[in-house]
């Protein structure tokens, strides 16, 4: 725990990490409010489903709304936070400082991540208040009633929402971290990461449908279905209306990544050359 706490206060210090959550709070915060917004639109023009529109405005529906967009959007700002830290332990040698004073490579490379998934808990509460303000500010401007915060198993759900978004954002994390430490570069792990993400949206599209349903528990996939959202109105009825995987062994397949991606990311650490 030391080393996870002497972590945190290294991620507070850094510029980045003030830099990533603002930019994930704005782009929920304004995605939703802007949707919002274009709800008053939505009355004379056609093309707009107006049902799916306000889904994101009232509540409790805005929570499974909010909650994607903090996936979408924080999940890919965190990758690319995550990778440009891990690369930052080699080329600012603070890895080899810590070898040379006795860690173990294995324990500071996982209480490395420890601090980072710490980090990123805490910057996903924030932009999910964001988001929150940003449907409220929206229903407002739309004059849409914005419902009860509390209704009936809201905030049970609200919970495990939560939790388990955070877990998938920990598993998009992980993959970067051990890219990047296995990159033992900066901006060759932030390069990947962007390329992975770019190519888990497009390139299923182009495959056969046996070759997506194995791609679905690739880390992307996994990790978007682990969370359990409700879908829009007119998506479906029910939860995981459009999920591919059942969540619960979704959120299965997402832990072994993150086990995975860290053994990786502490066997690149283990046979890497530190001199000093």
């Amino acid at each position: 725990m030391r080393l996870v706490f002497a972590g945190l206060r290294k991620l507070r210090t850094r510029t980045a990490s003030w830099v990533a959550l603002i930019i994930a709070a704005l782009l929920v915060g304004s995605m939703i409010w802007l949707i919002g917004v274009s709800i008053s639109l939505s009355t004379n023009t056609s093309g707009y489903d107006r049902e799916t529109l306000e889904w994101f405005v009232k509540f409790p529906g805005a929570y499974d709304a909010v909650t994607a967009l903090v996936f979408a959007y924080a999940g890919l700002v965190a990758m690319i936070y995550v990778a440009a830290v891990a690369g930052t332990e080699w080329s600012w040698g603070t890895l080899k400082v810590a070898v040379m004073r006795g860690e173990s490579r294995t324990r500071y490379t996982l209480a490395t991540f420890g601090s980072v998934a710490l980090a990123l808990l805490v910057g996903q509460l924030v932009v999910f208040g964001a988001g929150i303000l940003g449907a409220i500010l929206g229903g407002l401007s739309a004059g849409v009633p914005i419902g009860s915060f509390a209704d009936g198993d809201a905030l049970p759900h609200l919970a495990a929402l939560l939790v388990r978004c955070w877990i998938a954002v920990c598993c998009l994390s992980a993959v970067a971290y051990a890219i990047a430490m296995a990159a033992k570069n900066q901006m060759a792990g932030v390069g990947v990461v962007i390329g992975l993400y770019v190519a888990s949206l497009f390139v299923p599209l182009f495959l056969p449908r046996d070759v997506q349903k194995i791609l679905e528990y690739l880390p992307f996939g996994a990790a978007s279905d682990a969370i359990g959202l409700n879908a829009p109105p007119s998506a479906g009825t029910g939860a995981g209306a459009s999920i591919a995987i059942e969540p619960n062994l979704a959120l299965v397949v997402t832990a072994v990544w993150i086990v995975g991606s860290l053994a990786v990311a502490a066997l690149a650490t283990e046979r890497a050359e530190i001199s000093g």
